[in-house]
């Protein structure tokens, strides 16, 4: 599906054909010798300042892993500046709302691309990335990797650039640019882009990157900048190489240099599978240097939605562990008439809340800038909405994690969608590893066939509800309720949470010194591989004809463990020990271990933290 150009790429879109040079007075001129083919005899200027060999010239090749605080949710604004992300922040956190990330997109700094905070819109950028941290959320950097010899925002609240780029001269007289340095229009003016095979090009860029580096900053958001590098194949210090495999070097270089320099806790924000304007759809990083794939430029109306859902679709039938979309949608025009608004869809941006909750990343993000609280219609409603799911998500961090270290490792995805690419269309059902389906809500009727796979599943909707028998469709199901959509619980699932506050309905900040674990035991034993600090163990649980057993590992942490049951136990012991009935939640929560039946098929249970594993029993 071809994607809507943004209005701030009016002009790239006029231009993206021009292969030009730099034509500022200012600015030298690319040279014409010719380009080098080995990496270490790159050819560059005599000058000695072209020389930078450091040991970062070699990044070793990163980790596959996506560190835990990238599964909280995220949020970005299009325009923001130092006061107005305090704002934004805090005012998530003073709603109740978690927030794990804010993104600081473009426009940041003074140039594109200097690496240098703009001082009038990020005075004390130190401070702020210290701030950010002491309220437990990590900061990410928008960026690419053009430098400019002239740079615009198109965006109402942009900033204006005086001459090229500072460091586009010592670039260009260095040849640290592909392609002899040609420059190529793109969204935010036009720029050569970085010879990423070009061990002294890396050395120097990676120089430029420190200073905020230094400052803390978590990750990078890489934008596709790559895509306006038009030529098929591109000279390099290594020679001519695939345009894919170009843009492959981009992505690599900047996760690999951000983890030597910040640790494994360091992520990029990258494109997987994306079709975006006028380029043809593509797999822009390689999945081993995805720690977080998003793909974005959607409209905000439900043509974005499905155009979301078939780009992460395709991106997690590849394997990428972490896929997301920007919730609500980014673009707000139309993609045959440029000058047409879309408008705001209130109905769509409440579906796609639930939709970005339940995809393994999650980023609130659009050109309008909305928080929930500030949308035009129904802010109380939305907010409402919003902190549900966000809490949800934010809950879930411990099996998303879990999921995605077994992906990383070789395991099957983390988002593992229903049918093949043919049977996407009007359905896009998905599994959240063996335990959850997600049936999203693509329109307006109210209703939506369910086809349930094999077996017995519970609605998330009704925990004091019956079994639904599988393998087959369930017609008509109601979405009328903007704040739910149809999800579902396989039997024999396992699902490992951190509840820290009593949103979702499973739990208060009492529990939050544990780990709640939503158990329903099948006749079947399952397990659940838990990853909890340095610790990989499983979780099993099984019914039985007497009742259902649960084993936990041994782990330094309060277990609540809520365990789906056919019928109210008459004990509960664990290994042998039997424990004692509450009387109710609070009583439940304030004790040191204990059990409690909340309705006919749910039953509690707490259990201090030990240095061996227990087997819970519930007996009938």
């Amino acid at each position: 599906m071809r994607r809507p150009p943004a209005p701030f790429a009016l002009l790239a879109l006029g231009a993206l054909s021009l292969t030009t040079t730099a034509c500022d007075d200012d600015a030298p001129a690319p040279r014409d010798a010719s380009v080098a083919t080995d990496v270490t005899d790159a050819a560059v200027a005599p000058d000695a300042s072209c020389t930078y060999a450091g040991a970062d010239d070699t990044t070793p090749e990163p980790r596959p892993h996506t560190p835990r605080w990238a599964f909280e949710p995220w949020i970005s604004k299009d325009i923001s500046d130092a006061r107005d992300t305090y704002a934004f922040v805090d005012g998530f956190r003073s709603r109740d709302i978690p927030v794990g990330a804010v993104v600081l997109d473009s426009p940041w700094e003074t140039h594109y691309n200097t690496f240098t905070p703009n001082p009038s819109r990020y005075p004390e950028f130190p401070t702020l990335v210290r701030d950010m941290h002491g309220r437990g959320v990590r900061v990410v950097l928008w960026i690419t990797a053009l430098v400019n010899e002239f740079s615009f925002d198109a965006e109402t609240g942009g900033d204006s650039y005086m001459g090229p780029s500072p460091n586009l001269a010592e670039g260009l007289a260095c040849r640290f640019f592909v392609n002899d340095g040609a420059t190529y229009v793109w969204w935010k003016g036009r720029g050569a882009s970085v010879d990423f095979f070009n061990p002294r090009a890396r050395s120097w860029w990676h120089a430029q990157q420190d200073q905020v580096l230094d400052a803390g900053v978590d990750g990078w958001k890489l934008d596709f900048g790559d895509s306006y590098v038009t030529t098929p194949t591109v000279r390099t210090a290594m020679g001519e190489v695939e345009h894919q495999r170009y843009s492959e070097s981009y992505y690599r270089d900047f996760l690999a240099y951000g983890r030597a320099r910040r640790g494994d806790d360091f992520v990029t924000m990258v494109r997987p599978w994306d079709e975006s304007y006028q380029f043809a759809g593509r797999f822009f990083a390689r999945r081993e240097h995805a720690p977080v794939a998003w793909v974005g430029d959607n409209r905000r109306d439900r043509v974005g939605l499905v155009d979301a859902l078939d780009h992460i679709f395709r991106s997690a039938a590849a394997n990428y562990p972490v896929v997301g979309s920007d919730v609500g949608g980014y673009l707000d025009r139309d993609d045959r008439m440029l000058t047409r608004e879309v408008p705001y869809d209130h109905d769509t941006f409440l579906r796609w809340i639930a939709v970005g909750a339940l995809t393994p990343f999650m980023q609130l993000h659009g050109r309008a800038n909305f928080a929930p609280w500030t949308v035009p219609t129904a802010p109380e409603e939305t907010t409402r909405i919003y902190r549900y799911w966000a809490t949800l998500h934010h809950a879930l961090v411990p099996f998303w994690y879990a999921l995605a270290e077994e992906a990383w490792a070789g395991g099957p995805p983390v988002m593992r969608p229903q049918g093949d690419l043919a049977r996407w269309t009007n359905d896009y059902r998905w599994m959240l590893g063996d335990a959850l389906l997600v049936a999203p809500v693509l329109d307006e009727s109210g209703r939506r066939d369910v086809e349930l796979p094999a077996g017995d599943w519970f609605d998330w909707w009704a925990p004091q509800g019956e079994a639904i028998a599988g393998g087959r469709t369930l017609a008509g199901v109601d979405t009328t309720d903007r704040a739910r959509i149809p999800l579902y619980v396989r039997d024999g699932a396992i699902i490992p949470m951190r509840v820290d506050r009593d949103v979702n309905g499973l739990g208060s900040m009492a529990t939050a010194d544990g780990l709640t674990v939503l158990v329903y035991p099948a006749m079947a034993s399952s397990r659940f591989v838990l990853h909890e600090g340095t610790s990989t163990a499983p979780i099993t649980a099984q019914r039985t004809t007497t009742g259902a057993t649960v084993t936990v590992p041994a782990l330094d942490t309060v277990w609540y463990l809520r365990v789906r049951t056919a019928s109210m136990p008459t004990a509960v012991s664990v290994e042998g020990m039997s424990l004692t009935a509450r009387a109710s939640r609070s009583e439940f929560e304030a004790a040191g271990s204990g059990w409690w039946a909340e309705g006919a098929h749910q039953v509690w249970v707490k259990l201090p933290s030990g240095t061996a594993a227990r087997t819970v029993t519930l007996t009938r």
